[in-house]
């Protein structure tokens, strides 16, 4: 249905944005149904009874309960779906302060308090229903009879702040744990198989949140438990005539603790199932640009799109997955040259080139200040020619590997602490020094540079995408692009990576000013993107390796382009 009313609307419009904005409302209708049997899978549980063998479960699927377990969970679930659509973000922030975790929740506070008090009202929801179908506790006792003052149950007031303190610790680490940014799993997985992988981990993230949570409220509420009760009680006592004698204690109730730990465990998988669904729905691969009269012009204005990061990265994984799987779009793409604005292909990799270049860009801008060096002379026109590996590609399929270079010597240490320090002295301020370094202190003083990085990588897999797609789009041209128009661009793409090559990789390592002892402040963003740039350059290496004594480069390309020839970069 999604994309017969987009199909409709791709007649006459080739804006990717419109399509985009169609095919997700009707996705989020998709989800809303698709919630149903998660419902009724959380109901069946609830009412599952192990005592009674098979017969609990034939009964647990047609009962009653297990019906109106099921609304209840639905309304929960659809609660889920709609703060997520009105919350969730595709790029990552920066985090410039030494408390990461409380700048999450700061940044956007309105959002946060949004999140926070959804899943609170959520949690007294189905706490509500639990009391209500497998019995609770109540919340008036009357201790002294039937005439005497009423007596707030300390079980039932324990019950509720429990509920808040669920509500309030998922809310707010949906935050902090940056959970609502959509993560895009890989192109090669159906929406069943993606979701069958992250069905175990719900399973084992609902029981392990709900037990930590049940532990750390225990040992609050043992040592603020009962001061808490007596001021409620206090409070009650102004408006009608109460007692405030506790008959018992909840903390030390084993039916009670199994109450608790029953209903929430079930709660949280309530919310897993709904986070997972949505996440899948939403980034699932959209085809947009097959829905266009005019597939090409659609996918670049996808790409163009600035208004919305979600419609732009669902663009940029729609190109990768045209050039990755699609052998007729690629070939159209490449063949595309009768534009006013200029070959598709140009039109494609200038915006893949931005990505990159932009991400280049705020690295530079980050590092240290230089010394300058003095610029070695370069005649205009001079080219280097790079020879595949030293050896010809035969020799290589016969296992005759190329003559590779020595690597250069390593230079000597610099002593850091001088001459004075020897012996005994030196070596308890070299471990002082390791210590700091690796303590959490250390690392708190070190993260400015990680912060600083993580901008640089707020949009990291649109960055992969743009990459891998334009290696593939490179790759592929050797016999698909029929008017050359790629290899004109050839080195362009290759000083793009290069240079964004060279940043990461002295981003990865941060110098102490002398020059001898590095140290190691890259996270794990910068390492992946490290191999996704190399990777791509040791494609396009292996799939031009016959050619490369061909290509006419700028001598800073070629000798870096060498080293991947020679298999020793």
């Amino acid at each position: 249905m999604a994309y017969q009313n987009a199909r409709n609307q791709a007649v006459s419009s080739a804006d990717f944005a419109n399509l985009a904005h169609s095919i997700l409302q009707q996705r989020f209708v998709r989800a809303c149904v698709y919630e149903v049997p998660f419902a009724y899978v959380v109901a069946v549980v609830a009412n599952l009874n192990l005592r009674r063998g098979v017969f609990s479960l034939a009964y647990a699927l047609v009962s009653p309960r297990t019906l109106a377990y099921t609304i209840f969970a639905y309304i929960a679930g659809i609660a889920c779906l709609a703060i997520h659509a009105h919350t969730f973000h595709v790029t990552r922030a920066a985090h410039t302060s030494h408390f990461p975790r409380l700048q999450r929740l700061l940044r956007r506070p309105q959002a946060t308090v949004t999140v926070v008090t959804t899943y609170v009202v959520l949690s007294w929801l189905m706490l509500m229903v639990h009391v209500r179908m497998f019995g609770g506790a109540r919340a008036w006792l009357y201790p002294e009879g039937a005439y005497g003052p009423p007596q707030l149950n300390p079980a039932w007031l324990a019950s509720w702040l429990f509920a808040t303190c669920v509500g309030v610790a998922y809310g707010a680490t949906l935050v902090t744990d940056e959970r609502l940014q959509l993560a895009f799993p890989m192109l090669e997985q159906s929406r069943i198989h993606a979701l069958k992988d992250r069905l175990p981990m719900s399973f084992s993230r609902a029981f392990g949140f709900a037990t930590s949570v049940l532990c750390k409220f225990w040992l609050a509420y043992f040592v603020v438990g009962w001061g808490v009760y007596r001021s409620v009680c206090g409070v009650l006592a102004r408006i009608f005539s109460t007692s405030v004698y506790s008959v018992a204690s909840p903390l030390f109730s084993a039916s009670m603790l199994a109450f608790w730990l029953h209903t929430f465990v079930l709660v949280v998988l309530t919310w897993e199932f709904a986070h997972q669904l949505f996440e899948i729905i939403v980034t699932e691969p959209t085809r947009i640009n097959e829905l266009s009269v005019d597939r090409n012009l659609c996918l670049l204005s996808g790409l163009r799109h600035t208004e919305s990061p979600l419609i732009q990265h669902l663009a940029f994984q729609e190109l990768y997955r045209v050039t990755a799987f699609s052998m007729e779009q690629r070939v159209e793409i490449l063949t595309d040259i009768d534009r006013t604005s200029g070959t598709m292909w140009t039109q494609i990799s200038a915006e893949c080139i931005a990505v990159i270049s932009a991400a280049t860009g705020q690295l530079k801008a980050q590092a240290p200040a230089e010394k300058p060096k003095p610029a070695v002379p370069i005649k205009k026109g001079d080219a280097v020619d790079v020879r595949a590996g030293g050896a010809p590609m035969a020799d290589i399929l016969q296992g005759r590997k190329p003559a590779v270079p020595a690597p250069p010597p390593a230079p000597a240490p610099v002593d850091l602490f001088g001459v004075e320090a020897q012996g005994l002295e030196k070596y308890v301020l070299t471990t002082l020094r390791d210590m700091l370094v690796r303590s959490p202190l250390g690392q708190r003083i070190l993260r400015s540079h990680r912060a600083q990085s993580k901008s640089v990588f707020a949009n990291f897999q649109q960055q992969v995408w743009a990459i891998r797609s334009l290696i593939r789009l490179v790759e592929c041209s050797i016999t698909e692009d029929k008017y050359g128009v790629v290899q004109t661009d050839i080195a362009r793409v290759l000083e793009t990576l290069f240079a964004y090559l060279i940043e990461l990789e002295r981003s990865a390592m941060q110098s102490d000013g002398s020059g001898a002892y590095n140290v190691q402040t890259a996270n794990r963003q910068t390492v992946a993107m490290v191999q996704v740039v190399r990777n791509a350059l040791y494609v396009f290496t292996t799939s031009f390796y016959e050619y490369l004594e061909a290509l006419k480069l700028p001598p800073q390309q070629a000798k870096q382009l060498q080293a991947f020839a020679n298999f020793s970069a």
